[in-house]
């Protein structure tokens, strides 16, 4: 049911009707319809259109992980003063690491707010 949920939640943020989203991805609204109502799963090749057109990887449509970065996106890198960091990167660190590294963002968005 995940999947329905994911596709459907995915379609309202882009602000998209279900005959819009069909008409994108040359199928039926009622395709569409019986994906969201989880009466119906998509064929792979519609997953992975799903996902390209949504930006976001197969394993976050059938609800495997709660992350939804693409696997394009992976490739990105973050351009900072001292160079540049592969997002990829971002997955390897430590939870010691990580936490810094969530202290820091926080404080950003708080300075950022102000």
């Amino acid at each position: 049911m995940l999947l329905a949920e994911r596709i459907k939640e995915l379609r309202e943020k882009k602000d998209l009707s279900q005959k819009q989203l069909a008409e994108i991805m040359h199928i039926s609204q009622s395709s569409i319809s019986e994906y969201e109502s989880g009466n119906q799963q998509p064929p792979i090749e519609m997953l992975m259109q799903l996902a390209d057109f949504f930006d976001v990887n197969i394993d976050y449509l059938l609800g495997r992980t709660n992350i939804s970065i693409s696997l394009n996106r992976l490739t990105e890198k973050i351009s900072t003063r001292s160079g540049e960091i592969p997002v990829n990167d971002l997955f390897t660190l430590n939870n010691n690491e990580k936490e810094i590294i969530g202290l820091l963002i926080q404080s950003y968005s708080h300075y950022k707010k102000k």
